[in-house]
């Protein structure tokens, strides 16, 4: 290979560089709420960092009744321009029925497929025991957010509230950035 060769690769490769944007994902807060105390509480709910590079979330809803059926999820999706606004996403879900044909909500199914490896729900319905998010690492959910479907970047609030006829039983807020 020529010099001139050797200069044109290594400029294109530095412009490549120089012009490639990376995104990145980080937990920022997480705010878990049991609002139906009869139904079940979170045990525990909390963002951990081990270091700059490493936080994960964890978080555990304990059931109080032996089966939980007919329950609904609203997702919402918040991003922050002087407080939070409404941002592409609020939908209401049946678990049963989503379970049942995931392709369905493809949305839905995104959202569900970035927490399922890391959790137990991943049955069927009716629920039993206790629902756990275990470990769910920021290196996951920065491959995810960035680059299996690319998010604007800005301040972040995925609400999830869970309702069982049509009562909220329990709510999930997770705040994030994409920079």
């Amino acid at each position: 290979m020529s010099a001139k060769e050797m200069y044109l690769v290594l400029s294109v490769f530095l412009f490549y560089t120089v012009m490639k944007t990376n995104s990145v994902f980080e937990f920022t807060n997480i705010n878990c709420t049991s609002i139906d105390i009869k139904v079940g509480e979170y045990e525990y709910c909390y963002l951990k960092s081990i270091n700059r590079s490493y936080k994960y979330v964890s978080g555990k809803y304990k059931l109080y009744q032996k089966s939980l059926a007919n329950i609904k999820v609203n997702f919402r999706m918040w991003k922050r321009l002087n407080g939070y606004k409404p941002f592409l996403y609020n939908i209401t879900v049946d678990i049963c029925q989503f379970l049942k044909n995931q392709k369905s909500k493809p949305v839905i199914k995104y959202i569900f497929d970035s927490f399922t490896e890391y959790s137990n729900m991943n049955h069927s319905c009716p629920y039993t025991g206790d629902l756990i998010v275990d470990k769910l690492p920021v290196g996951f959910m920065n491959y995810r957010m960035t680059d299996v479907l690319p998010i604007p970047e800005g301040n972040y609030m995925i609400e999830f509230y869970f309702l069982r006829l049509n009562s909220i039983i329990a709510r999930t807020q997770v705040f994030f950035t994409i920079s």
